[in-house]
């Protein structure tokens, strides 16, 4: 049973230099908290991505996940710390996560991060953070070299893309019938592994393959290749701001080939970069549509209500990271030091056992990755003009069969 929450705060009172240890309270720039709760002491979450630039369409949806969980965890009232929530602007960049991830995890009372949002900048930053003690639970990153690094802090919210590439294939081979591939990628740590995974599982039907620039804007060489190749089918791997001008480039170079991608170019931006390329693109992502989830509901309701939008992409998943970190943290003593309530979350992120959030059920492995059934836990979606946006297709397993 738990003591009433005055017995607590007087033991807070009572035992103020511990508490200062590990509570407190900040205003930096960055950090935001709701007011709906009575602690006097609080504890930070991190999290990292792409705020502003290029690929802040894709990142700000997820830190609205966050922030919501975060709010909603407030205005329960039942932790033993208020939570307040650390922003860093990576703009989805490795080279400047190190400096970033320092800076978090200098924080005092930082607990955990949700975040980084892109693998490049979480395979830069995560040796600050394993060598800090600060567990970091990503909820969108998923090249499938973060959980070989080592890390003992590291989790991953979503499949990765040793399931999101096969699947993709799949459905490239079962779903759309090619006879001939051609694979393009923006040469990124996520982009290039990623692609080269579904070239691997295509063989034979692969014709091509050709990498991008994504500092360029002309991409009329490699639409030559691919025109040469005569493709039914293109793949990209890479991220929305270079595949809808890609697209396009490739459509008004004579290339009518579908166009399939990935997570990250499921982004609402995508039409009006490929305009009439658009249509014809579908996209595999380790992210359910939360809209579609009974158990998300009131998530999706929530989400719209504070910023005037549905959940974008990975949005539900943040909101889950947030969720499993604030379970374990009920549990946790606030007179603690932050160094062993870093160590508790570790601990109960890999005692977890099917733990039920609003995507899926969350079981950890040694490594940090989550445990899914890609069939279930990838879904597709597909360009629509009247939606303006990707609209779910279904889980992969209910698409292909």
């Amino acid at each position: 049973m738990k003591r009433p929450r005055w017995l607590l705060t007087a033991a807070l009172l009572s035992s103020l230099a511990l508490v200062a240890a590990a509570c407190g309270s900040s205003s930096d720039n960055g950090s935001s908290s709701a007011g709906g709760s009575s602690q006097s002491c609080t504890w930070t979450i991190g999290t990292m991505g792409a705020l502003s630039g290029d690929y802040a369409t894709i990142g700000i949806p997820i830190e609205q996940g966050i922030q919501y969980a975060v709010d909603q965890q407030n205005a329960a009232g039942d932790l033993p710390c208020n939570l307040e929530l650390k922003k860093e602007d990576s703009q989805g960049s490795p080279d400047k996560a190190p400096a970033l991830a320092r800076s978090l995890a200098q924080e005092s009372n930082l607990v955990a991060v949700v975040g980084p949002y892109f693998s490049g900048e979480t395979l830069a930053a995560g040796p600050v953070f394993d060598q800090g003690n600060v567990p970091f639970i990503t909820p969108s990153a998923t090249d499938p070299s973060l959980a070989d690094q080592g890390w003992t802090n590291f989790f991953r919210a979503v499949g990765n893309d040793a399931d999101q590439g096969p699947t993709a294939a799949t459905f490239i081979q079962q779903k759309l019938k090619p006879s001939k591939v051609f694979v393009i990628d923006d040469n990124s740590q996520y982009g290039k592994t990623l692609a080269g995974i579904v070239a691997g599982k295509l063989g034979s039907t692969v014709t091509g393959t050709a990498h991008i620039d994504p500092a360029e804007t002309d991409y009329s060489a490699v639409v030559s290749q691919v025109n040469n190749a005569a493709p039914d089918v293109v793949y990209y791997g890479g991220y929305a701001p270079n595949a809808g001008p890609l697209a396009l480039q490739l459509k008004q170079g004579g290339v009518n080939a579908t166009f399939v991608s990935d997570d990250g170019t499921k982004d609402a931006t995508y039409g009006g970069l490929a305009k009439e390329a658009a249509s014809n693109t579908y996209v595999t992502c380790p992210c359910a549509d939360a809209t579609k989830l009974p158990a998300a509901k009131s998530f999706v309701s929530g989400v719209k209500s504070q910023y005037n939008r549905l959940p974008g992409t990975f949005a539900a998943d943040g909101f889950d990271s947030v969720n499993l970190v604030a379970g374990i943290l009920k549990d946790q003593d606030s007179s603690a030091s932050i160094e062993s309530i870093r160590s508790g979350i570790v601990q109960g992120l890999h005692g977890l056992k099917a733990e039920p959030g609003i995507t899926k059920s969350y079981t950890f492995a040694a490594n940090g990755e989550v445990e899914i059934d890609p069939l279930k836990d990838i879904w597709i979606y597909k360009w629509d003009d009247s939606a303006k946006d990707f609209v779910s297709e279904g889980p992969a397993g209910e698409v292909i069969k």
